[in-house]
Formats: C-alpha cells, structure tokens, sequence
C-alpha cells in the first residue's frame, strides 16, 4: 500500500513538472464534502489537452474529526481527473488516493473516484461542480463509503470571451 500512495506522489510530481508544452490552466476550488472530507480546498492544474478531454491533477487540503482514539485527522486527497466535454457542460471522471494523518499520529489511506458534472464556460472563470465520490478502503478490509461533494471553484490563467 506505502508503494501505491509513492507511486501516486511520483506520477504527480511527474506530471505537474515534467510537460513542457501543457496548459497553463490552473484552478483553485471548495468542496463541501467530497473526497477531502467534510470540506477542502483544492489546487487543480491541467497537464495534459486532447480534442475535447482537459486532464488534470488535484491536490486538496482538509481537517476531518475521526474519532476519540484517532484525533482530528488532516486529509490530503490527491487525484487524477479528466474533463470531457467541448461545452460549458462537462463529464468530470476521476480517480486518487486520499492520505489522512491524525493529531495522534495514525496514518489511513483510502483510494477516491469521482463521477461528476461541471459547469464550467469558456466566457467565465468561474465553475461549479457536482460529483459522486466513493471512498474505498482496501487495508484491513474492502468498503465502499458512498459520498458525494459540490463545489465552487475559480479558473486562473483564462481570460473571459466579452
């Protein structure tokens, strides 16, 4: 398991660094619930442009209250994500590993998807996101924790079409 959320951190980095010809599309957005938890702050940048796919890496940040033994956990959900669609309507399908550390120094890893919809114009920078967002968790036994998110987000490096 420690190879797999390795392996997840070097492909980011990988991909985050080592395009050279990529869009500079960056993004920064809320999500109420969702795979961070009970709330995140997320940075999401594209890395990759097909015809009409966006593919793009999320790194989010949160604070989740587990339980008494555990603590408060900090919630790293990092993932993947591609962006399909060439109108302000999009199909957003994703998949990552969300990475908890708690205030009493236990360590859970469960992987994340997401099946979503995003409104997300050309003319705005603006967007808003709606996602069906599993967590499974794989270590001592295999669950599915059924979860869904919004979110209100904000697309730098764009410019509105007037």
């Amino acid at each position: 398991m420690k190879y797999k959320v390795l392996f997840l951190f070097v492909l980011l980095i990988q991909l985050a660094f080592g395009q050279t010809n990529t869009p500079e599309t960056k993004s920064v957005y809320f999500e109420i619930a969702g795979s961070g938890g009970l709330g995140s702050i997320n940075l999401e940048k594209a890395f990759c442009r097909k015809k009409f796919t966006d593919f793009t890496w999320r790194a989010g940040l949160s604070l989740a209250p587990i339980d008494n033994n555990n603590g408060t956990g900090i919630v790293f959900p990092l993932m993947i994500n591609s962006i399909i669609g060439k109108n302000a309507h999009k199909l957003e399908i994703g998949a990552g590993q969300g990475i908890t550390v708690t205030t009493k120094g236990s360590f859970f890893a469960l992987t994340t998807a997401a099946v979503g919809y995003r409104y997300q114009p050309q003319s705005k920078n603006w967007f808003y996101r709606i996602t069906y967002t599993p967590l499974i968790s794989y270590i001592v036994d295999f669950q599915i924790q059924h979860w869904a998110g919004f979110s209100i987000g904000y697309k730098f490096n764009t410019k509105p079409h007037e």
